[in-house]
Formats: structure tokens, C-alpha cells, sequence
């Protein structure tokens, strides 16, 4: 179908709904506005809640070393959701899995190696699940606005695998919490770490693949309604 024997009407109607839009930022400068937020992720919580005791008794490279090299790897997998926000720009489904267990071994890896070099006393049995819940309400006030922010930037493109890409953006705010909630809480104990920061990892990546399903469906029906 060619212009010429476009129903005049349809023309019409095509042009008037012509606005300009704003284009779209490459995936790397997205990114650099996500740099603030993840400085607040990893310095936030010890200087909110305050430093762990202990942290003078850890070498420089495993205390401040493996919060950094936590934090990157969430900056790694921000970086691969906001190009897999976009159409084109997207990898296959198996990279993307295997990121996801590349960024568990690195959550494991520094948690084992924290415990292993300096072993702490876990609280009484009947406390544990205190602590642990503690652990995940005092990332919420980091996380939360930091899972909002990276929606944010993922729907303004357009994702085909939304579920798949806000886990990816929910697991990078979780290791970027989590590097800055090891600095705080003493506890390396590695049954606490894995249940109360790896679960609240996993909260985040549910939450993050909820949240861009949930907006991409809301995207889609606000479309249908003006087309309609």
C-alpha cells in the first residue's frame, strides 16, 4: 500500500497522532545516570546504620576490595538490562542466564572468602530469624527507590523479555545493596548471609521482573486504548 491509495481519512489520522519524541540515550549513557544511586547503594547503609565493628579486623582487599568488585558486577548487569531494554540491542536468553549464575557464584564467592578469613559467631539460635529479617527492612530504604529508578530506565525503552530483564536490573540493585550492607553488618556467618542478603537478592530480582512486567502490560494497553 502506497501513500497515493491510503485512505484519506487513515492519512489523516496517522499525521495527527505524529508528535515528536525525545530520542532514546545509548545503554551506556543511561548507565552513568544510574553511577550516583549506586555510590548510595554501597557507602548508604554503613554510614546510615553505621560500620561494622569488625571491619578494621579484615584485610583492606577483602573488606573494601569485595564490596567493590560486588558492586561493579551489579553495575555489569545494570548495564545488561538497559541494552536489553532495547529492541536490536538485546542478547540470546542463555547469556542472560548465564549472567544471572555468574553473579550468584560472585555473591557466594564473596561471602565464603569473608567467612573463611574471619569467622564470627552466629546469634542465638532463637534470635536468628530477628536478625535476618533485620538485615532485609534495613536494605528496603536503599533498594526500593533504586528498583523504582532502574524500572524507570528500562521502561522508557522497550523491552521484548520484560520479566527476564527486571530480574536482571533486580539481581544489579541486590549485589550493589549487598555490597554496601556487608560493610555494615558484622555477621558473616555464611547460613545468615545466604539467608538474609541472598534473600533479599532474591526479593529484589522477583521484584524486579514483577515491576517490568507489570509496566510493560500497562505500556501495552494504554497503546490499545489510543489506537482504539
Amino acid at each position: 500500500m502506497t501513500e497515493a491509495n491510503i485512505p484519506a481519512a487513515l492519512l489523516h489520522q496517522v499525521q495527527e497522532s505524529l508528535e515528536p519524541v525525545t530520542p532514546l540515550a545509548s545503554p551506556s549513557r543511561r548507565l552513568l545516570t544510574f553511577v550516583p544511586l549506586a555510590l548510595l547503594l554501597f557507602l548508604g547503609p554503613p554510614m546510615y546504620y553505621g560500620w561494622r565493628g569488625n571491619l578494621s579486623l579484615l584485610p583492606l582487599w577483602t573488606s573494601w576490595g569485595m564490596s567493590v568488585i560486588e558492586s561493579l558486577g551489579g553495575m555489569a548487569l545494570m548495564a545488561l538490562a538497559l541494552r536489553q531494554a532495547v529492541p536490536g540491542l538485546g542478547v540470546r536468553a542463555r547469556w542472560i542466564w548465564m549472567a544471572f549464575a555468574g553473579a550468584a557464584l560472585l555473591f557466594a564467592s564473596v561471602s565464603l572468602i569473608t567467612a573463611h578469613i574471619l569467622p564470627t559467631p552466629f546469634p542465638d539460635l532463637s534470635a536468628w530469624t530477628r536478625v535476618a529479617w533485620e538485615c532485609v527492612f534495613m536494605e528496603l530504604p536503599f533498594s526500593l527507590p533504586s528498583l523504582a529508578v532502574s524500572a524507570w530506565l528500562v521502561a522508557r525503552a522497550l523491552p521484548t523479555r520484560p520479566a527476564l530483564t527486571g530480574g536482571v536490573y533486580g539481581l544489579a540493585v541486590g549485589l550493589m545493596t549487598d555490597a554496601g550492607m556487608r560493610l555494615f553488618c558484622s555477621i558473616d556467618q555464611p547460613f545468615h548471609v545466604f539467608a538474609a542478603h541472598g534473600g533479599a537478592i532474591l526479593l529484589g530480582t522477583t521484584g524486579g521482573a514483577l515491576m517490568a512486567s507489570i509496566i510493560e502490560r500497562i505500556k501495552y494497553r494504554a497503546l490499545r486504548n489510543q489506537s482504539g
